[in-house]
């Protein structure tokens, strides 16, 4: 008889690297499952996989005003891509955060 049934990764885990725009491949190698388990799950949960397509920048820059896109495009170039610039931004928020938390 078996033990029962032990997922091999937790729905609340799928979710989270869901919301942070991982494709389904990516959050099924890093938890070491198929990623069609990962879609699946995701169905169950109710959740639409994230969208990992090219449009996803697209569909930021053109929910902004047109100064702020235009402040962005001045903010890249051929040697800061729009991936640094979001890298830079969240690495600067963590260390402002990070630092106004007490015992770190």
């Amino acid at each position: 008889m078996t033990k029962g049934y032990r997922r091999k990764a937790d729905d609340a885990e799928i979710v989270r690297l869901n919301n942070i725009g991982l494709s389904l491949t990516s959050i099924g190698e890093k938890l070491g499952v198929h990623h069609t388990t990962i879609k699946y799950r995701l169905d169950a949960l109710g959740i639409a996989p994230a969208d990992t397509r090219r449009s996803f920048m697209e569909d930021i820059f053109e929910a902004l005003p047109l100064q702020q896109q235009q402040w962005l495009m001045d903010q890249l170039g051929p040697g800061h891509s729009v991936k640094e610039f979001v890298r830079s931004l969240l690495i600067k928020e963590f260390m402002g955060r990070a630092a106004s938390i007490p015992g770190s």
